[in-house]
């Protein structure tokens, strides 16, 4: 089948909790639909938001990638990527544009076979342990009501975004540590903002603390800063979530040592077809990949489908609260009383576009 079109709507939404402290104003969502010539049509979602017009990606997306893709057959998705990856390489587009369009090319394969993505992939399980990742908050008890609630909803481990000051941050992990000891897992993610002191004290104490990983305690260039934190520590150390690059600086990192673990999501690392890639290079490697959340409903459940057709991954990583992430598709519940994400049996991503909503909220059309 023929790829025939390429659409742009964009919605606008409310600027989620996990970068309301760090982004001004509202997102602008670009629901991409990608259209075969008997009229099906695959979907994702890329995101826009400190005020930029969803309308800078839809036109990447509407007069740049549409040239390349437009005409090539759903069943060539490597040659289409490897036509986008071209684009980003020589026309600087911005890779969420490219993974927005590969998981809306996989979603559409996905339906036209009549089967889940994972399905596509070769298929590992039907499900995975969940993660809660929490948004950047003011004051330990926020924390300590937002662990709750994950466990109230079945979910037993917990990623905490921090104060980002190193001697808050470790009586935070204390308390968090001390409060839920031992039901809870625990792992921290830093954001870059480290130096390397701080980085290596905070992770000791982590480490202390029994935490499950230790992530972004530097900025992603810092490549010599990883090497020797992860030499020094015995806690997995783990990042390179949003380095330029994709699967291609990722292996920099590999041979550098300079990772434990590497971050990993089908919006940073150029949609299905670059998550794939990464997660078999790593899996060669004897190394795990660590969800990295999508960015929108339809990315992250284009991150379960991959991570449920891959060996070498524990977890995915839901955002929370849930409800404030789950936007311009119908309600899904995903996780199970045992905080288990089990994957949609439906065609595609598996997930089904709330129409009325984006009409509601929509923006332009492209």
């Amino acid at each position: 089948m023929k790829i025939t079109d390429i659409k742009v709507t964009n919605f606008s939404q409310p600027i989620p909790p996990i970068l309301r402290k760090r982004v001004k104003g509202q997102q602008v969502i670009s629901l991409v639909r990608v259209v075969g010539e008997d009229g099906l049509e695959g979907y994702s979602m890329a995101r826009a938001n400190g005020g930029v017009s969803g309308d800078v990606l839809g036109e990447v997306i509407t007069k740049t990638l549409k040239r390349a893709v437009v005409g090539q057959d759903i069943g060539d998705r490597e040659k289409i990527w490897q036509l986008m990856w071209r684009q980003v390489q020589i026309s600087y587009i911005p890779i969420f544009a490219l993974s927005a369009v590969d998981v809306a090319v996989w979603d559409l394969a996905g339906k036209q076979a009549g089967l889940p993505v994972r399905h596509l992939l070769g298929g590992f399980r039907d499900q995975i342990p969940a993660y809660a990742s929490s948004a950047f908050l003011d004051e330990p008890e926020e924390y300590l009501e937002d662990a709750r609630m994950a466990v109230s909803n079945g979910i037993k481990r917990y990623k905490i975004h921090p104060f980002q000051d190193a001697a808050r941050d470790i009586e935070l992990c204390r308390g968090l540590r001390a409060a839920f000891d031992p039901e809870m897992t625990f792992m921290l993610d830093v954001g870059g903002t480290y130096d390397r002191p701080e980085a290596l004290r905070v992770g000791r104490a982590v480490e202390e603390l029994g935490f499950e990983w230790y992530e972004e305690p530097l900025p992603h260039y810092d490549l010599e800063g990883y090497r020797e934190l992860s030499r020094d520590l015995d806690i997995p150390v783990i990042g390179a979530e949003t380095v330029p690059g994709g699967v291609y600086s990722t292996a920099l990192y590999l041979r550098a040592n300079a990772m434990d673990m590497v971050l990993c999501d089908t919006y940073w690392r150029g949609g299905i077809t670059g998550m794939i890639k990464t997660a078999h290079l790593c899996e060669a490697m004897g190394v795990k990949i660590v969800s990295h959340h999508g960015g929108s409903p339809l990315m992250n459940l284009a991150n379960l489908q991959v991570l449920c057709a891959m060996k070498n991954a524990d977890y995915v990583e839901l955002l929370v609260p849930e409800d404030e992430y789950i936007y311009g598709i119908k309600s899904l519940s995903l996780v199970d009383e045992q905080g288990n994400a089990r994957a949609p049996q439906s065609p595609g991503l598996g997930g089904e576009i709330d129409w009325d909503y984006i009409g509601d909220h929509t923006l332009s059309e492209l």
